[in-house]
């Protein structure tokens, strides 16, 4: 073989090489961005979940969509289908910041007609900075140029994991997938011995006061009017659903200990006032609901819940329960929290009921 010859042939074999390497990822497509898995289960795991939901978000067949932080995850799509209407999938990020929810959005209303967004909304969030995602997101899996998609036909992870995983549940399917991709509920214990790390402090800690009419920090302004507006005003034929969620009074109690209980609760009053002005917007709240923030059986840490409560939450919307009208209602909420956050600082330990622990501010 001459030098010629084995040059020619060298550079056939790599030239043959890489197109099998495209054409395995392209055709298998563990993460479903061209097409979505009919012969195979793809791996949807919480570990994958900023690639697989480039996929779900192009190539399923939905009209609605889930979004938010962990809160969301233990929703199933097919109830939400049932209460509200149409075909939900879930777009959720796990600790995801509303610049994550936007990247979410940004792709589903590009490629769906939405008709809802379902939106676990966490106050806390809206500290981040509006164009900081969680982590880096593979964007190139998000947008529509091919030639970057490189990084996903060469990526050491996809090749040498995922795409074995495939083929080894090649000719099954789980058309459970959709409800319990993401899903946590049975995977941590609950109750009080998993949820209380620290001790009660009984020292009072400053909080800057409440004010009647708060306004938006900086912070919260920019996520509201680059990651929330945008949306609602280019869509009044969707609806947007935005709840927030019922996080045990142990994390109330945190964001004390912290000092920034109280602008927390006013950040919450000054979101509420901006989001009502828009017809299409509905909003709900849960985190006064003392059957379930005072009862640690329902919780594995500080905020998170069981997927029981995720059922009852789908529930209780659907049938319009807990509907915020006003202003005044998140002030109520916010005098409940702050009357119980006291009186757990006053009792010292998490009390067997906080009904016998008098109130410093009267009945609430």
């Amino acid at each position: 073989m001459t030098r010629a010859q084995w040059g020619k042939l060298t550079l056939a074999l790599i030239i043959g090489a890489l197109v099998l390497i495209v054409s395995s990822v392209a055709i298998i497509d563990p993460f479903e961005v061209y097409h979505k898995a009919t012969a195979f289960i793809p791996p949807i795991e919480s570990g994958t979940q900023s690639y697989s939901n480039a996929g779900i978000a192009k190539s399923y067949d939905y009209d609605s969509i889930i979004i938010g932080s962990s809160m969301t995850e233990n929703f199933r799509p097919s109830q939400l289908d049932s209460l509200l209407g149409g075909r939900f999938v879930k777009l959720c990020i796990n600790g995801g910041t509303p610049f994550n929810h936007k990247q979410m959005m940004d792709i589903a209303f590009g490629s769906h007609e939405i008709r809802r967004v379902f939106y676990g909304l966490d106050v806390g969030a809206l500290s981040f900075f509006y164009t900081t995602p969680k982590a880096e997101m593979p964007t190139y899996l998000y947008d529509d140029n091919l030639f970057n998609d490189v990084q996903y036909w060469f990526n050491q992870s996809v090749l040498a994991k995922y795409v074995p995983k495939c083929l080894m549940t090649l000719g099954q399917t789980d058309p459970g997938q959709r409800d319990s991709m993401y899903s946590w509920g049975e995977n941590f214990a609950y109750g009080a011995d998993a949820v209380l790390r620290e001790p009660i402090r009984t020292d009072e800690v400053a909080q800057r006061p409440l004010e009647e009419h708060p306004t938006l920090s900086q912070q919260s302004m920019l996520n509201i009017e680059h990651n929330f507006i945008p949306f609602i005003e280019a869509h009044p034929e969707t609806e947007f659903i935005f709840f927030f969620p019922p996080y045990s009074l142990m994390q109330w109690y945190s964001f004390y200990t912290q000092g920034i209980l109280n602008d927390h609760l006013m950040q919450k009053q000054a979101v509420v006032e901006r989001l009502l002005a828009y017809d299409n917007v509905k909003l709900y709240d849960f985190q006064d609901r003392l059957d379930w923030i005072l009862d640690l059986n329902h919780y594995v840490d500080y905020e998170h819940y069981g997927a029981h409560i995720n059922a009852e939450i789908a529930e209780l919307i659907a049938s319009d329960a807990h509907r915020v009208t006003g202003t005044e209602q998140i002030r109520a909420t916010a005098s409940v929290l702050i009357d119980h956050v006291d009186r757990l600082r006053r009792h010292g330990a998490w009390p067997a009921s906080f009904d016998s622990i008098p109130s410093t501010k009267g009945d609430t």
